[in-house]
């Protein structure tokens, strides 16, 4: 049974591929094809004239590189530019258009918004994915179409549509107050009721030039440039455990992480005082400290404690872990990898589009 956190994440993401599919045919795009399993999505995409393959395979596990050669191979498709169903709500048509022009212009070539963890991906030929071995997860495609496939990567600009994806409710919270949001997007994100005070106070801090925010998690040295430049608060930067899933060192269980070391010696309540001491908020990309810990952990309760519901979490630890975040004396905002990418540019970009 799906909860009620992750329905409702469900139908956002819904938004988002409504959105995504009305930019594509702005950016010119023929063939748009949509694969889902949920019916009731691909209900509302026959409005929009893209082909639209509904998924029965439920049953059995997912595994996306096989599901994507599936598609590839069935459909003849020769250029193709994949997207995960909760990335890029932020992207425009004209970026898409780029992406597009890229592919049609050059072959044994591709492109990614992420080189070690993607959720966007273009390239071309499609049989370029008969040479490799076919990824789990959508984040280590590039790296294998690399160095199986022989494709020569083309980089692409960084910018937040690119780099700003939904995995989190915390990110939604983030990008609905984005001006860039779709119509599908923001008619979905209107019917939510979460509370959007610590990334106010977030968003606040970054524009406090006495103020000092820790940032924590899987973070790359061009979002540290970015926010360098476009923010007024210090920052306290923690980076570790970068390319985590794309490695496949979680599934592994290799994850060690220097802050859950310090968490564990100074346990959860004594750890945010400590926080509280170095800096006026903080940002956390808490997966990194779940799989230090080897917490076995469903969507709902990641989602949960994002959203800082803690009646709604079922593990013990992370129920204790998530309120005393929420007795922290500073604002700490929980999530995932996005939050610490995208998620802080958008805030930041969402202010500067707001003065």
């Amino acid at each position: 049974m799906r909860g009620a956190l992750e329905t409702q994440m469900q139908m956002v993401r819904q938004g988002m591929v409504l959105d995504l599919v009305d930019r594509a045919r702005e950016a010119g795009f023929v063939h748009i094809l949509v694969v889902t399993s949920y019916p009731d999505l691909a209900g509302r995409l026959e409005a929009t004239g893209a082909q639209v393959l509904v998924d029965r395979e439920i049953e059995r596990p997912f595994h996306f590189g096989q599901r994507l050669w599936d598609v590839v191979e069935s459909c003849r498709l020769e250029k193709v530019l994949y997207m995960g169903g909760a990335a890029a709500p932020l992207l425009s048509s004209a970026e898409l258009q780029y992406m597009r022009e890229i592919l049609e212009q050059n072959e044994e070539i591709f492109l990614t918004n992420n080189y070690y963890s993607a959720d966007l991906v273009g390239f071309t030929p499609g049989e370029a994915l008969s040479r490799i071995t076919l990824p789990a997860i959508d984040n280590a495609l590039p790296l294998a179409l690399s160095n199986e496939a022989g494709l020569r990567h083309v980089p692409l600009q960084r910018t937040l549509g690119l780099n700003f994806d939904v995995d989190t409710p915390t990110d939604v919270l983030i990008m609905s107050v984005h001006p860039a949001l779709g119509e599908h997007t923001r008619a979905a994100v209107q019917n939510l009721t979460w509370d959007l005070s610590r990334a106010e106070a977030i968003k606040e801090l970054l524009g406090n030039p006495s103020a000092e925010l820790i940032i924590y998690g899987r973070v790359g040295s061009s979002l540290f440039q970015y926010l360098d430049a476009n923010t007024r608060c210090r920052l306290r930067l923690y980076s570790e455990e970068r390319s985590m899933k794309a490695l496949g060192r979680d599934a592994r269980g290799e994850v060690k992480a220097l802050m859950g070391r310090l968490v564990e010696e100074l346990g959860f309540t004594a750890f945010f005082s400590f926080l509280a001491e170095l800096a006026g908020g903080a940002v956390l990309d808490t997966r990194v400290l779940f799989e230090h810990f080897h917490w076995q952990l469903s969507a709902a309760d990641r989602f949960a404690s994002d959203l800082g519901e803690v009646d709604l979490i079922t593990h013990d630890a992370l129920r204790e872990f998530t309120r005393a975040s929420l007795e922290a004396p500073i604002p700490i905002l929980l999530g995932g990898h996005s939050l610490v990418a995208g998620g802080l540019w958008a805030l930041v970009d969402a202010g500067l589009k707001g003065m």
